[in-house]
């Protein structure tokens, strides 16, 4: 045990008290986090600084690193950036690094990219005073444990309204655990999830542009802002949720009952419970089962692609939607095309980093494909705990023939995860593609090594220091 299991709510305050001062109360004091909660804090670790390596190049990562250039200099480590920059701006460049290429966790209750907004929200506070390994995999859990009650209080109206809920959540949810990691008492808890609620912002229909990963950098940027304006005694609405003007009802979720965030608080834990989808394939997590079908049905006896005359898979409706571009005139859109996905997997029997580039998306062989290749919609209302759903792809044969297979949980689920050998694969990818391949064994040491750090800082050092010679 490196922390220690988590207060009832019950045991927070009196009977009738506000459910988001209730949260509060919990995120400032929650203790006791078994060992499975630990070492799933670690994994997420290791995985979101895997996508920020192989994010820190990336078209959009080095134009946000551009745009706070001029007066961004400071004490906090940023993936990609020449120089040492202020806390904000580290979490906005970490932020964007770590989504910039979609391959980074999901996390079904809030419909977020949940440590894409965490983790670099919390590392950017890691220079301000000494943080252990400990005190930072604690913050992440209660982070975590944020975004995902609130997630489930408004999801998914709030989704299907268009909103990102990485941008909206995972900034309110982020915003509670960076003031626990600055030692926050409760109401310096409610006052930042609260002041976030003023900065949370961010639609879909930017998926499939460089807007999308940049909406992840200004969530944690954010949550690191409001956690310090309640540092700082800033003091904002104490029940910022509900009511006609609260966050939920002008956000889509209508008329909510709060007390639904703070029911079992304090038993199972959603880091648990719950768990995170760590990804194999860098695209959409709406397209991961489609693919995964497909690759199953491929190591059928006797598939073959000149064999088929048309494939279709079926998935829910909000799916279908974020999968928008069925002909990707970019990588960014390609990131978002279930057609693409697919055909890709078909023709290659892969899903990978160098298939999401300018050139790769015009290839003639995919593009043939596309039109052959057809995503059709269930009702939402078929999926189950959150942004989960099980997807089913069929391959009609040119003979008459149909192959068929369902997933519900794609490879990189909580109920199918990754291995270790499985993340030490992908932390190699990651480096390999920002050129820095001879590096990963030694990066990857150091970020598995966080958890147990006596100084976050000083590992962080090491990662940058590492990624400046190698």
């Amino acid at each position: 045990m490196h922390s220690v299991t988590a207060q009832r709510a019950s045991q927070m305050g009196d009977e009738g008290k506000p459910a988001f001062r209730a949260l509060s109360e919990w995120a400032a004091g929650a203790c006791h986090f078994g060992s499975s909660a630990y070492l799933r804090g670690e994994d997420a670790f290791a995985d979101i600084s895997a996508c920020m390596i192989a994010g820190m190049n990336d078209v959009s990562t080095v134009s946000v690193i551009n745009a706070v250039a001029e007066g961004g200099l400071g004490q906090c480590f940023a993936f990609g950036a020449p120089a040492r920059v202020s806390a904000p701006w580290a979490a906005l460049i970490n932020g964007t690094a770590a989504h910039a290429l979609d391959f980074d966790d999901n996390f079904a209750p809030a419909f977020t990219h949940a440590t894409a907004v965490l983790a670099p929200a919390l590392l950017s506070l890691v220079n301000d005073c000494r943080v252990d390994g400990s005190a930072l995999i604690d913050a992440f859990i209660v982070g975590l444990e944020l975004q995902g009650r609130i997630g489930r209080l408004m999801q998914p109206a709030h989704y299907e309204r268009g909103w990102h809920s990485t941008s909206t959540i995972g900034a309110i949810g982020a915003a509670g655990a960076c003031a626990r990691l600055l030692g926050a008492m409760p109401d310096q808890v409610l006052a930042a999830m609260s002041a976030a609620t003023s900065m949370a912002a961010g639609s879909k229909l930017q998926f499939g542009s460089m807007m999308k990963p940049i909406h992840a950098g200004l969530a944690a940027k954010n949550a690191v802002l409001a956690a310090r304006f309640a540092m700082a005694g800033i003091v904002a609405n104490h029940d910022p949720l509900a009511g006609d003007w609260g966050f939920a009802a002008l956000t889509g979720a209508g008329n909510i009952d709060a007390e639904v965030m703070i029911e079992g608080l304090g038993e199972a834990l959603e880091i648990e419970a719950s768990g995170l989808f760590a990804k194999r394939f860098p695209c959409c997590g709406a397209a991961h089962r489609s693919v995964d079908a497909l690759e199953i049905l491929q190591r059928e006896p006797g598939f073959s692609p000149e064999a088929i005359d048309r494939i279709e898979t079926s998935l829910p409706e909000m799916a279908k939607r974020n999968l928008r571009f069925d002909r990707p005139a970019d990588e960014m859109e390609a990131r978002f095309s279930g057609t693409y996905c697919m055909a890709r997997m078909l023709v290659d029997g892969a899903l990978e980093l160098k298939h999401f580039t300018p050139e790769s998306v015009r290839d003639e062989r995919i593009v043939a494909w596309l039109p052959r290749i057809r995503l059709i919609a269930y009702d939402n209302a078929l999926m189950v705990d959150g942004a989960n759903f099980e997807a089913t792809t069929r391959v009609y044969l040119k003979d008459g023939g149909v192959m068929e297979a369902t997933v519900s949980h794609p490879k990189g689920s909580p109920e199918n995860p990754l291995n270790e050998d499985d993340l030490l694969a992908k932390f190699q990818t990651c480096c390999a593609w920002s050129g820095h391949a001879a590096a990963a064994e030694p990066l990857f040491k150091l970020t598995r090594s966080l958890g147990a750090a006596i100084d976050v800082g000083e590992v962080m050092t090491g990662v940058e220091t590492t990624l400046r010679i190698q």
